[in-house]
This record gives structure tokens, sequence and C-alpha cells, in this order.
């Protein structure tokens, strides 16, 4: 491949890419299939910086003066280096910044997997039941749902707890059907057995996070509350 068609080509690559500047991954940047392909593409220009390098292209530096053993006198002495090792460099950073992405997604695979270790895909697509609810008080940061006597709470926080690490692996993707599920909820157990805590560490999403479960909840009775 000639070099400025090459050279078009790396730059090409790492554009259509995330770069390699700035701060490091994190997986909630993006859904984790993102970040696999992020990956295959920082790898990709990697490949190609490296095949930039050229092993011959040695050429002399400028002369450096040193001073020589005599009073006044000096050594001029030639040294070679490679303009091309700079892609080595530049390869590296690509490779380094692919591991970032590939930890990244095999984070957010690793939570889905642990969440929904008992259920099965189509399951954790599901917009799991928030319900049949008794009541719902407002606590700091979030929401308490209790249920009616006779629900199978452990059922439902698991459900919940696993469609959220579904819907954050694929980074909140506007075509999910629950709107409840929003980056940086918590949803944990409370200490009543009937009921569960769902919280956020984003003061600003209080609000919507409250609405939201009243919205999506299923009351037991028409009035109950």
């Amino acid at each position: 491949m000639p070099g400025k068609k090459r050279a078009f080509l790396v730059f090409a690559l790492a554009a259509a890419g995330c770069g390699t500047s700035g701060g490091g991954v994190k997986p909630d940047d993006m859904a984790a299939a993102q970040h696999r392909e992020e990956a295959a593409r920082e790898n990709a220009a990697a490949r190609e910086h490296s095949k930039e390098y050229d092993p011959k292209a040695t050429v002399p530096s400028p002369f450096r003066a040193t001073a020589g053993p005599g009073s006044g006198e000096y050594v001029f002495s030639p040294s070679v280096y490679n303009p091309t090792e700079v892609q080595l460099q530049r390869a590296d950073e690509h490779r380094a910044h692919a591991r970032q992405h590939e930890k990244a997604a095999e984070a957010l695979e690793r939570y889905e997997a642990a969440e929904c270790f008992n259920f099965p895909p189509s399951t954790r697509a599901a917009c799991p039941l928030l319900g049949p609810v008794a009541r719902i008080d407002d606590v700091a940061a979030g929401v308490r749902v209790t249920f009616v006597p006779g629900t199978h709470v452990d059922a439902v926080y698991a459900h919940m707890r696993c469609h959220y690490a579904y819907a954050r692996a694929r980074a909140f993707e506007e075509t999910m059907s629950c709107p409840l599920y929003m980056r940086g909820i918590d949803i944990k157990r409370a200490s009543d057995p009937m009921a569960i805590e769902i919280t956020t560490g984003t003061p600003e999403q209080v609000q919507d996070l409250r609405a939201r479960s009243r919205e999506e909840a299923v009351y037991a009775r028409r009035n109950g509350k």
C-alpha cells in the first residue's frame, strides 16, 4: 500500500474511534457492544501504525558537539535514529486504549451475567412488574416500594436488578421499554422484608425517579398508595 494511502487509512481508523487522548475508559461510557467495536477499531489502528514502522529507515541525526579531551576542543559525534519508531509508540497507545475498552466491556458483561444468572435473555429484556404495590413512600434519594402480603419480593427484586444490569450493558438505549431503569440508580432490599428501595446518587434525578416509580407501579387496589 502506498505510503500516503496507508497514512490516510490510519487517520481514518483513528478518527472513527474515540481516540487515545483524554481520561480513562469507563464501563458506563457506552454499551458493551460499543466498547467491543471501539476496541476493534483501536486494534486495527495499531496494526496500521505497526506497518508504518521500517527497521531499516535509520538516518544520521544532526551532529552533536561535545567537549573534547583538550581545552577548547570539541568532538562532533554523529548518531542515528529511526524516524518511523514513533509509529511503534502510536501502535502501543492504540493497543492500550483497546484493552481499556475490552476491560470495560468485560465488566458490563460480568455484571449482567452475575445479576441475571437465573434469567434467560428473553426474560432479562422484559420490563419487570413493579407490583402488586401496597404503597410507595419517599426516602432519602428515592423511594421505598412496599408490596402486598403474599408477593414474592425476592423474585421481584432479582428481576429488577437483572433488568437494570441488562439495560446498563446496553447503555440504557432509548428503545428500552422501562423508563424506571435509568443511569445511576440503586435497587436494594429494605429493612421491611416486603419492601424494596430504589435510590439514585444524582440529586437532580431524585424527583424524576420518584415520578417514574409511581408511574410504573401496579397498585393492588385502585386507590392504594
